[in-house]
């Protein structure tokens, strides 16, 4: 099979700056920010939940880590229109209601709909359905966090009369107050499981944690299953969040920010004065399918998929064992190796050049640390090319953070088109960011994602 021989059909997309390609892809485009001042008004959990740091070292007294909460939620989703049947939604957490809306979504956008859940082979002669062992699923996912209320009753009957929480206590309190089936909402691989079935996909199935490049490689591992000639169709897709209100009690090694004066514009990257992340939430959905699925189909191809790579190259401080939320020059998270690395293995696997690249979709995420090592590696593998930073908008969404990416790096595609960066001006000079939007001078976009541990993706994707 020739490298241009992939393409996406269908984008589906559950995010602060809007819901499916279409509004996606404006919000995009018109530098629309997903990023709100958190109330305890917002939508579930995604509320005005406060991160505390130990003043010094690891004991002792804490304080607030940003004096005023904000974040990027999305607050116009109601997964009931998405997921059917609607009782599936007591064994689902936000995550994979978000993961599974966001495949829906593909499906309709690639033209699917009618076509499943799929049928064996000799029914769907008859029916034109899609076969059973010729589509599958391959999703990109994380650690997925429950409400703490769920917990509550349980740690509750863990109390001493001295007011202590007596552990040994927990196995069967917990067996007592908490719902059986209360595991299957946050099962990593539960978003794959949930839309396979809903589909009927007998085909490959799998999922990825592998941080924020979780979603690019799922999408790297379905491509190789339809070069291999096992699947004809792939769902590839992948969620996550930073919103949940127990993850925020993780220390992350990544510092927050604070708001700016424009709260709609403190998500930063690369911006001289940024000093840490946005939380957010999210999920996207590509459809892929070989070219002569699709023409068989009569569906017409959003973008091409003509090049990848996923290259590891340990960043110093994983290197040396370190964890930490630093922002200090020599604090060592991101790996500039790492994504030069995947730059050279993407340009290699399409048969072009810098030259040939149009844009830059960054993985910036306004940590000064993993974003010096980004501009490092740009900088040097993709001089000069115009470079936007969608993370701008949507704030870090964890597993979903580069499959976030990689869709508006297929928007930008289709649209021939260069999404402004509002802080454009604020970013080093080695960097070409976009201010205004732009036609695209060259028909290929490379989307960017990395990890402050040293894994790096790169996937190329032009029109079609």
């Amino acid at each position: 099979m020739n490298r241009s021989d992939i393409v996406i059909t269908g984008v589906g997309v559950v995010s602060s700056i809007g819901l499916g390609r279409e509004a996606f892809t404006e919000s995009l485009l018109n530098g629309d920010s997903g990023v709100i001042e958190l109330v305890d008004s917002t939508v579930g959990d995604r509320n005005a939940t406060a991160r505390y740091k130990f003043v010094q070292g690891s004991s002792g007294d804490t304080e607030q880590e940003s004096p005023v909460e904000i974040g990027a939620p999305i607050t116009d989703f109601d997964p009931k229109l998405f997921v059917k049947p609607r009782k599936a939604l007591k064994v689902m957490c936000r995550e994979i209601q978000t993961s599974f809306a966001a495949s829906q979504m593909a499906i309709e956008d690639a033209g699917l709909s009618s076509l499943l859940p799929a049928e064996p082979a000799d029914q769907a002669k008859v029916s034109g359905r899609i076969v059973v062992d010729r589509i599958g699923t391959v999703f990109g996912s994380e650690m997925l966090y429950g409400d703490p209320e769920e917990l509550a009753d349980a740690f509750a009957a863990c109390k001493t009369e001295e007011n202590e929480i007596d552990r040994s206590k927990f196995g069967n309190a917990a067996m007592r107050s908490i719902t059986p089936l209360w595991m299957l909402k946050y099962l990593p691989n539960m978003p794959a499981c949930h839309v396979g079935i809903a589909v009927n996909s007998h085909g490959p199935n799998n999922t990825l944690t592998v941080g924020d490049v979780s979603g690019p490689n799922a999408v790297l591992e379905a491509c190789g299953y339809l070069r291999r000639g096992i699947a004809d169709i792939m769902v590839a897709a992948a969620a996550g969040s930073r919103m949940n209100t127990t993850r925020t009690m993780f220390t992350e090694d990544q510092p927050l920010t604070g708001a700016s004066a424009s709260v709609e514009r403190s998500s930063r990257p690369h911006a001289k004065d940024a000093k840490g992340i946005v939380r957010g939430e999210g999920a996207a959905c590509v459809i892929l399918e070989t070219v002569e699925s699709a023409e068989q189909g009569k569906r017409t191809p959003i973008a091409k998929v003509v090049g990848m790579a996923s290259r590891f190259v340990p960043s110093a401080a994983f290197a040396e064992g370190r964890f930490t939320s630093s922002s200090e020059e020599n604090a060592g998270r991101g790996s500039a190796a790492a994504i030069e690395a995947a730059i050279a293995g993407a340009l290699s696997d399409a048969g072009l050049s810098s030259d040939d690249i149009g844009l830059v979709v960054g993985h910036g995420m306004g940590d000064p640390v993993i974003d010096a090592q980004e501009a490092r590696a740009i900088a040097k593998a993709l001089p000069g090319v115009p470079l936007t930073l969608p993370i701008g908008l949507l704030g870090h969404t964890g597993a979903a953070t580069g499959m976030l990416g990689l869709t508006a790096a297929v928007v930008a595609a289709q649209r021939g088109t260069a999404p402004p960066v509002a802080h454009a001006a604020d970013c080093p000079e080695t960097l070409n960011v976009v201010q205004e939007s732009a036609p695209l001078k060259q028909p290929y976009v490379i989307a960017l994602s990395h990890t402050s541990h040293g894994s790096a993706t790169a996937v190329i994707v032009s029109a079609t």
